[in-house]
């Protein structure tokens, strides 16, 4: 099925919406200048968006009284403009509607804020500053404001996010999951990136140099870009263009640096074009990732000759002009990109003065219109080797596209042949958390010093992933996916704390680099050389569940074997301001990291079929904006009726080809005294055969939780005397957003 691009939204340091871009583009203007938005020590131009949160509601007629973080207005900005641009209006028009957002800052901008304070007494702090902090609320509150209910999501793979999430819409379309999604990301300046970026020296106190010999560092930006890509069936206008190629590899080079041959940009470029099937003589122009470090461009530009040798097609990178708009990058950019196509034109490389010596490569110096170009190439890489291309193409109504055969990816089976798990030991009588009982990290990760500068989370999610993987070569790992509602909490609050007490001198950039969502994935990739598609999802309580969906349709696609893994920790700190936010009365907090291979074929004598990972999202009477501190009527919800839920349950397993009587294990997160419980019961009372249990009494509250439940059945089935052969999970995390995971016993 054909992807069509059919919306646009952009919001930059160049301009708010399309038009703005287009004419800063075309004048080759440029929008840095100082920080003003934050006091900081650090004199290093970026772009910064020219409006104050204040102005920002106004444009979205938005109380100016309620708080909101700077990423979520700069996103519903660019999602408002794409969707209005490709005539969306009421979502009501259309069932199957998605939104898949990106970020990698998150909340960060309020955080810093609350943090302060909360250093201090951690009783202050205003809670408003800081329950915005995970990154899937900027998803959640531009799904709200644009009325999109179907499917809600968030990747996080550093600078990569945005085109991550691109991928993963077009994915659903072409698979017929979806018929329309918005896709982008948003990200806005803040401390903490600013002294993140500075901890790793890769600042530039000047006007960053993309592709010159000069080159010594990046300048930062902020921004949100956002694209509406659909099936034909459901274009209301005219398309701009189709989205006809992507592709994610990963370098697993280094945490942070490049190839010198620039090997993850070539598969990433490679596979995209030859998913496209172009050839690179039919490319019109590229869109890199440019930053203006020397490792970045000197990786990419070598990439560039690798592929189109000594007719590499104009390229040029706008990073001089925007900034580094991190997880935002691949929106923007993509929006750009799909503008050059449709507009004819290449945008400026500014500052640009002598060529690399090693590659010779110039890239596009001034703006130039009037180009025929077809094919369009968009990069964007991240931290962790996590690199991503897509190809934009001129509508082309002659050509036929194979369609994806639904009845082999509906029919094709999913079995989870190795599993791993790193968990509490089950509730402790006194205590108000349940801590994972970790192993000797000593035989799993060997290396002394990389050991030594891991926080616990990542090595708890690295050796659980290792582990689960055994003893497995490589090239037969086609994907490895992640999934974590927190992050990496450790390495955030050190950071923190350095930017404090040092007041912004001399920070060690370790935590930095380890706070990013997509850490553990990258990890394991560069210890086991995988350099495969690599993916890391963040929305809360059903992150998980949206890792397990995006494996699921890998297998179904043809790929023999994906690495799935969850990972959460307990810290103090999220411990404390989770108890101010009413969110663990009754309940223990947990944490834990849980791995699971999924292959295309059984191994074992008894194996264990992944039937469906499924995630609905019903209504809830939740108040947009909190209280200083939650009341106990404050968090508890008005339940969906069971009616509903009932006829999602049914659908799901009549849809395997199950009856309700033919579950015999149904397994539920029902804990403390939290008001969902009722719903548990009366949901395990209607499958009559099943023997009804529940897992947060063993692992814990948190959000990845499910994976430890899918652990815990997936470990019973696998025993051929176990006497369960068919299960059911369902864990309601957040209010309003269920999640479902149907397995079943396999036994040739």
């Amino acid at each position: 099925m054909k992807v069509f691009v059919t919306g646009l939204g952009v919001v930059s340091g160049i301009g708010i919406g399309v038009d703005e871009n287009v004419a800063a583009l075309r004048a080759g203007r440029s929008g840095m200048g100082q920080v003003t938005l934050f006091p900081t020590a650090l004199d290093v131009p970026v772009s910064e968006v020219k409006c104050s949160n204040e102005v920002l509601k106004e444009l979205l007629d938005l109380d100016t009284e309620d708080t909101y973080s700077r990423t979520v207005l700069l996103g519903m900005l660019a999602a408002k403009e794409a969707w209005e641009d490709a005539k969306g209006g009421s979502a009501k028009w259309m069932e199957r509607i998605g939104i898949i957002s990106a970020t990698s800052v998150g909340g960060m901008d309020l955080s810093e804020h609350f943090y302060e304070s909360f250093k201090q007494n951690p009783r202050k702090g205003r809670l408003r500053d800081i329950v915005d902090h995970d990154c899937s609320a900027s998803t959640e509150q531009i799904a709200y404001y644009l009325d999109i209910k179907h499917l809600k999501t968030t990747i996080s793979t550093a600078c990569s996010s945005a085109a991550n999430a691109i991928m993963r819409g077009a994915e659903l379309i072409r698979t017929g999951k979806l018929d329309t999604v918005i896709v982008g990301g948003t990200d806005a300046l803040c401390r903490f990136t600013l002294n993140g970026f500075n901890s790793l020296m890769i600042l530039d106190k000047e006007h960053c140099r993309p592709f010159d010999e000069s080159r010594t560092g990046l300048n930062l930006g902020e921004g949100a870009g956002y694209i509406v890509l659909q099936s034909k069936k459901y274009c209301k206008r005219i398309p701009y263009c189709e989205l006809t190629g992507f592709a994610n590899a990963n370098e697993a080079y280094h945490q942070t640096g490049s190839s010198a041959e620039g090997d993850g940009p070539f598969l990433s470029m490679s596979q995209a074009m030859a998913m496209s099937g172009i050839t690179p003589q039919e490319v019109g122009y590229i869109s890199t990732h440019g930053t203006g470090t020397p490792s970045n461009d000197a990786s990419e530009s070598r990439a560039l000759q690798r592929i189109f040798g000594e007719h590499v097609p104009p390229f040029s990178s706008v990073k001089p002009l925007i900034g580094h708009t991190l997880g935002a990058s691949g929106g923007i950019e993509a929006v750009y990109s799909v503008l050059s196509l449709y507009n004819g034109c290449a945008y400026p490389n500014l500052n640009f003065f002598q060529p690399i010596t090693t590659t010779g490569l110039v890239p596009q110096i001034n703006y130039r219109e009037g180009l025929s170009i077809k094919h369009v190439v968009c990069n964007s890489f991240g931290f962790g080797g996590n690199d991503a291309s897509l190809v934009f193409s001129a509508v082309n109504p002659a050509k036929r596209e194979k369609p994806v055969n639904q009845k082999k990816l509906a029919n094709t089976p999913v079995y989870i042949n190795s599993i791993a798990s790193i968990h509490p030991e089950g509730a402790k009588e006194g205590s108000d958390h349940l801590p994972a009982q970790e192993p000797d990290y000593k035989s799993i990760i060997t290396d002394a010093n990389l050991r030594r500068r891991m926080s616990r989370i990542v090595k708890m999610g690295v050796a659980c992933g290792l582990n689960c993987l055994g003893d497995i070569a490589p090239e037969k790992i086609q994907g490895i996916i992640t999934a974590t509602g927190w992050g990496c909490l450790t390495d955030t609050e050190k950071f923190l704390n350095n930017i404090i007490d040092q007041k912004e001198q001399s920070l060690n950039p370790t935590p930095f680099i380890q706070s990013t969502f997509n850490t553990i994935g990258a990890q394991i990739a560069l210890l086991r050389n995988i350099h495969s598609y690599n993916m890391t999802y963040v929305h809360r309580g059903t992150s998980f569940e949206n890792a397990l969906a995006d494996g699921m349709m890998k297998i179904k696609e043809g790929k023999k074997n994906i690495l799935v893994g969850a990972v959460d920790e307990w810290t103090p700190t999220s411990h404390t301001i989770q108890q101010r936010l009413g969110m663990l009365r009754g309940i223990q907090a947990g944490e834990g990291a849980q791995f699971f291979l999924l292959s295309n074929r059984p191994t074992g004598k008894t194996a264990v079929e992944l039937c469906t990972a499924r995630i609905d999202n019903l209504p809830t009477n939740l108040p947009c904006e909190i209280e200083e501190e939650w009341s106990e009527e404050t968090v508890l919800i008005k339940q969906p009726t069971l009616l509903l839920l009932l006829g999602v349950i049914y659908g799901l397993v009549t849809g395997r080809g199950f009856e309700m009587e033919d579950i015999d294990w149904f397994i539920s997160g029902e804990c403390g005294n939290n008001e969902q419980n009722m719903l548990y019961k009366e949901i395990g009372e209607c499958f009559p055969n099943a023997v009804c249990s529940t897992f947060k009494d063993e692992c814990g509250e948190y959000p990845t939780a499910s994976a430890y439940a899918l652990w815990k059945v997936v470990n019973a089935l696998k025993d051929p005397n176990h006497p369960a052969k068919v299960a059911v999970i369902y864990n309601c995390y957040q209010p309003g957003t269920h999640s479902f995971i149907l397995v079943k016993k396999h036994q040739p």
